[in-house]
């Protein structure tokens, strides 16, 4: 297992670079500059900072000094947060996001699997039908149209909950549910469909002759070959909670990494997009490699 999980790290550099590559070419693309403002600057000013920043140098050159400066890990100083690193912003943004994905993801899981489940062991009965409405609502209505409909509802009308900022768990409530909602539904249907086939496959049918119990044969030989494709399905769900939780964090004014790739995207800050783009894919690799070992655990069939 060890040699795999090098080779995968070894294979994970050229997409790290390719992604790096892309992202540089397209913020540089993108109209506008860094030093845009509000405020009219005069030539010699203008030409003072594009010195400071190595902006006057040519495209090619500012990407090799941007590579050099990430193989020391440096992530370069934001423009916008002035005299701030795009490390240190990293650094002060990622527990946020984790902390809300993480529960995003958690819920999800223990919701969708009983769901999954339940609907799976009363199929085409009541239960069934319930998670599977639940399930269509879910995948049916985006978290950039859940966010704002839950502050109105939970925040404006009836004053339950925050409807921003971070306050005590309370501020995570609405948050997480909007971002974990269309996971819920895509980890029960994932869960029906999986226990719908295993319950039919030819080993229960001879665990349950051999006169095991039925919570035995459940939880000791449908559950864990059920949760398969779920655990598959945790890799692009890692990465979409990530990606989903840069709306999440601008509708409820969350100051996590999100907000501030969107303020530093709208703000046209080169070295925040880039440091936050490059680092969001490094944990989606790397997440990937975990859901892929976890697997490999789960299923004895499965080789290295």
């Amino acid at each position: 297992m060890m040699a795999y999980i090098v080779k995968r790290l070894l294979g994970a550099i050229p997409t790290i670079f390719i992604l790096l590559t892309l992202t540089f070419a397209l913020v540089h693309l993108a109209p506008g500059s860094p030093l845009d403002g509000d405020r009219p600057m005069t030539p010699e000013v203008r030409a003072n900072l594009e010195a400071k920043y190595h902006m006057n140098e040519p495209l090619i050159q500012q990407y090799r000094r941007y590579l050099l400066n990430i193989a020391h890990l440096d992530f370069g100083t934001s423009f916008q947060y002035k005299n701030t690193s795009v490390n240190s912003l990293i650094a002060a943004g990622f527990p946020v996001s984790l902390t809300l994905g993480a529960a995003a993801l958690a819920l999800a899981l223990a919701l969708g699997i009983p769901l999954g489940m339940l609907a799976a062991v009363h199929q085409n009965h009541t239960a069934d039908y319930g998670a599977m409405g639940l399930s269509l609502a879910g995948i049916s209505v985006p978290n950039f149209v859940l966010g704002p409909l839950m502050v109105l509802v939970f925040a404006v009308y009836n004053d339950w909950l925050p409807a921003g900022g971070l306050d005590g768990w309370q501020s995570y409530v609405m948050p997480v549910l909007a971002l974990a909602a269309m996971y819920v539904a895509y980890v029960t249907r994932l869960m029906r469909a999986s226990t719908i086939e295993v319950l039919r496959s030819n080993y229960i049918r001879t665990a349950r002759a051999k006169g095991l119990s039925g919570f035995r044969v459940f939880f000791v030989h449908v559950l864990p070959a059920a949760l398969l494709p779920v655990v598959s399905f945790l890799g692009p769900a890692a990465a979409g909670i990530l990606t989903g939780s840069v709306v999440v964090e601008q509708i409820f004014g969350i100051p996590g990494l999100g907000r501030f790739f969107v303020t530093g995207a709208l703000n046209r800050d080169y070295t925040l997009v880039l440091g936050i783009t490059l680092f969001y894919g490094i944990i989606i690799i790397g997440f990937n490699l975990l859901v892929d070992v976890i697997y490999g655990w789960l299923d004895p069939r499965v080789t290295y």
